[in-house]
């Protein structure tokens, strides 16, 4: 099972699992998400791309590209005499971390791509109806992208008082069009977290979140949204390749 837990400075969560666990939310990560080159619920597909950031890192974790721990599995010479088995008393584990404001949109993300997958397996238009249709119900991959949220929550529930976390909940979950969303107004918002001190992350999480959640009554997300169309209609590209300028992450991210 992964487990998250809070970086250091509140810079983002780390994400620990086995291979297997990883293996299988990757391709979970994968089911849920439309492919950039699919005909078929195409809006979906710019967004899914920056859901599946997440998920390179979590790839590249199980196959030894970050951190790798070593964690007791409860093992000892008793047990293995009486077995008769001689095994590690270590179990691997691999990790990785994701900056905060990354995994805030991926979870509002993948609240849209489970509502499209529900449809998409039930075949139903109303939606009362789709959450206990004989083939949502039990999905494997809806639970897998569910247990990844959970865990996030968990995170974030840690840090914040009660009144804050129902905001926070309420902001995660209201209904949106993320798939719409300049994603230069995310890493935007992601280089200004990086710059805070802990403090500014903890007192001003909640309006970040909102700020996410809600971008498009955000006066920024509509300054920025304009002058990227009027920069892909001069340049004639499509508004993804607009890159602003000094806007650079950092090499180095102290989590």
């Amino acid at each position: 099972m992964i487990k998250f837990e809070n970086t250091e400075n509140l810079t983002g969560v780390s994400i620990t699992g086995d291979y297997y666990d990883f293996d299988n939310l990757a391709d979970a990560f994968h089911k849920i998400t439309v492919d950039e080159y699919s005909e078929k619920n195409s809006q979906y597909a710019e967004m899914s791309l920056r859901v599946l950031g997440v998920c390179y890192d979590i790839r590249h974790a199980y196959q030894g590209d970050r951190e790798v721990i070593l964690l007791d599995n409860n093992m000892d010479d008793e047990k293995m005499k009486y077995h008769s088995v001689i095994t590690t008393t270590k179990n691997v584990y691999y990790k990785c971390n994701i900056l905060y404001t990354e995994m805030l949109y991926t979870t509002i993300a993948l609240n849209e791509l489970i509502k499209l997958r529900m449809k998409e397996l039930s075949k139903k238009k109303y939606l009362y109806e789709i959450p206990y249709d004989k083939n949502v119900i039990w999905d494997d991959t809806i639970a897998s992208i569910r247990n990844f949220q959970a865990e996030f929550a968990k995170c974030v529930k840690e840090f914040l008082t009660e009144r804050s976390y129902n905001m926070w909940l309420k902001y995660m979950n209201h209904e949106n069009y993320i798939f719409t969303m300049y994603h230069q107004y995310l890493d935007i918002l992601s280089i200004e977290y990086i710059n805070m001190t802990k403090e500014k992350r903890l007192k001003g999480f909640t309006k970040i979140s909102k700020r996410i959640a809600e971008f498009d009554n955000d006066d920024e997300y509509t300054y920025i949204k304009k002058s990227i169309d009027e920069a892909a209609k001069s340049y004639n590209c499509h508004r993804s390749e607009i890159r602003l300028r000094d806007m650079e992450y950092p090499e180095c991210i102290v989590w």
